[in-house]
């Protein structure tokens, strides 16, 4: 065409950029496995609960066999697991919530640190409640 384009220079995105990206995507990769991996639960779960439909012996050898099966896969500390992942994606996904605030305004941003942080003090209080109560 003509030789006046100007060539634009490479796009770099900010460090504040990429920071609040990697938080906000690590949040939804946590919150979408804690989903799927409870989905998953719940099916080994209502298999485990199916009724055998066997003479008494075998409903029994049935049932024994699911649940060994059942605590040889763990699935009492996966089901266990999946609130932390859920906390951690939610913590992620303030931080980065934040952090993104702060970039667009400090007005909007200090309310809502506020709000996040006394989510997170009721929720270390309440988590932690129970360790204490035989002190």
């Amino acid at each position: 065409m003509g030789g006046n384009a100007t060539e634009l220079p490479p796009f770099t995105p900010s460090a504040s950029s990429l920071r609040i990206n990697a938080l906000w995507f690590l949040s939804l990769t946590f919150g979408l496995t804690a989903g799927l991996v409870g989905i998953i639960c719940k099916q080994w779960i209502r298999h485990y609960q199916q009724d055998i439909s066997k003479p008494p012996k075998e409903a029994l050898a049935v049932r024994q066999f699911r649940y060994d099966s059942f605590l040889r896969c763990r699935v009492v500390d996966i089901l266990s697991a999946l609130p932390i992942l859920l906390g951690l994606g939610l913590i992620l996904f303030f931080v980065g919530l934040i952090d993104f605030l702060q970039g667009l305004n400090v007005k909007v941003s200090i309310p809502v640190t506020i709000l996040i942080g006394v989510g997170f003090t009721f929720l270390v209080v309440t988590a932690s409640a129970p360790a204490f109560q035989y002190v």
